[in-house]
This record gives C-alpha cells, sequence and structure tokens, in this order.
C-alpha cells in the first residue's frame, strides 16, 4: 500500500525552459529532485510542463516544516531571479493524501461529476488548489482511467521506483476543488480499481510566474456538474 504525508509542504519548478546550470542549482544547493513527467494519455488534452523539479519538507513538526519553507521559497527565488528560466514556481500545503484500498472494478458505477475547463482569466493570477490522483498506469483499471480522463480531469504520466504512475489532476478555486474531492473520494471507494492510489489535495499558498501569462497556465475548473 503506498505511504501518504499530510501537513507538509511541497515546493515544485515547473518550467518552459531551464538553464542547464539553474537546473544543476536547483538539485545540489536547494535539495529538489528531478520529478519530470513521461508523457500522457492519448487522445486528452495535456498541460504538463517540460521540467518539473519538486522539494518536500516534511520532517520535523509543522512550525519547522512551515519555517525550512520559507527559507527554501527565498534562496530558489533568488536563484532563478535574473535567469531566462521561463514557467512557474509554486509552494504548496498538503491538507489531505488519503490512499485508496485496492478492491475489485465495479464499471456499473458512474462517476458523479462531469468537469467543464476554462483558462485563468485577465484578473486572475494563479489557482487556489488542486487535486491529484495518482494510481499505477498499468495495474489500476483501464476504464476506471478512461471515464476520470471523460469526466474532466486531465492526466500525464509520471515513473515511479518500480511502477508508472497516472497522475490526474484538476486545478482551481477551493470552493470547487473541495466539493469535487470529496466526490471523486466516494466515488473510488464505492468504484474499486485502483492500485496503488492516492489523492492529494495541493493548496498553494505561494507562486511566481517568469516570462508567461496566467492564461498559459493548465486549465482550471470553470464549472463542475453533478450528477
Amino acid at each position: 500500500m503506498e505511504q501518504t504525508q499530510p501537513n507538509i509542504f511541497h515546493i515544485h519548478v515547473d518550467g518552459r525552459r531551464m538553464p542547464a546550470d539553474l537546473g544543476r542549482m536547483m538539485l545540489e544547493e536547494l535539495g529538489f529532485y528531478d520529478h519530470h513527467f513521461i508523457g500522457h494519455p492519448g487522445g486528452y488534452q495535456h498541460f504538463e510542463p517540460n521540467y518539473h523539479l519538486t522539494r518536500k519538507l516534511a520532517a520535523g513538526s509543522i512550525d519547522q516544516r512551515a519555517r525550512e519553507f520559507k527559507e527554501i521559497w527565498k534562496k530558489l527565488e533568488a536563484l532563478v531571479s535574473g535567469t531566462d528560466f521561463v514557467g512557474y514556481l509554486e509552494g504548496e500545503f498538503i491538507p489531505t493524501d488519503i490512499v485508496f484500498p485496492e478492491k475489485p472494478y465495479d464499471d456499473s458505477i458512474a462517476v458523479p461529476f462531469l468537469i467543464e475547463r476554462r483558462r485563468l482569466r485577465d484578473g486572475e493570477n494563479f489557482r487556489e488548489s488542486e487535486i491529484h490522483l495518482v494510481m499505477d498506469k498499468d495495474k489500476s483499471h483501464e476504464r476506471l482511467i478512461t471515464k476520470l480522463l471523460d469526466s474532466g480531469l486531465y492526466g500525464a504520466f509520471l515513473p515511479k521506483k518500480d511502477h508508472t504512475a497516472v497522475v490526474l489532476t484538476m486545478q482551481g478555486y477551493r470552493a470547487d476543488i473541495l466539493p469535487l474531492r470529496d466526490a471523486l473520494v466516494e466515488y473510488l471507494n464505492r468504484a474499486g480499481g485502483v492500485v496503488r492510489g492516492t489523492i492529494k489535495e495541493e493548496r498553494a499558498i505561494k507562486y511566481e510566474l517568469l516570462g508567461i501569462k496566467p492564461s498559459e497556465l493548465p486549465e482550471i475548473a470553470g464549472r463542475v456538474v453533478y450528477r
């Protein structure tokens, strides 16, 4: 069963263009690790960045984690400043990290929502939150993954130590994301078909856009229709 880590902090670097020296310094000086995506489900719109680096702040008390988060964020901003990096920096707090038990898939249970996505508009700088549903790409039920993609989640593939994961994501305002998270958890607990599955809410607490506009960021939930 997969391990969960709620109440920790993540810092992500999502780059369209990454100078080689800058990427190396992030790894060597700030403790980031390469977390690059390796493709996406065919036939669906996708938004994964060319470069994706991650730093997790999980040690010590939550106050210690918060202090370390602020220190690393300040160093990251200084490191990126003045370079020709294109993309965005994102700092997150992870309040929810839930693991799903493995159970047979029941295709008769319908996905209870349909997401209509949209781009951020002028005056909207960033999302408030997002959910990441992560599961084993090859061992989870193919029909389940297809139905979730058809419901409006978008996906990308991420290499793990001993398998390839599919990450199904939706971003947006908390008023949309929190009910969607709850509906998705209830559906998956009923429908099954998930292997090595977890779902995280990742709440944006810091961000910086560099060389890109909000309208170029991944689409968010514009409207969620429940059925």
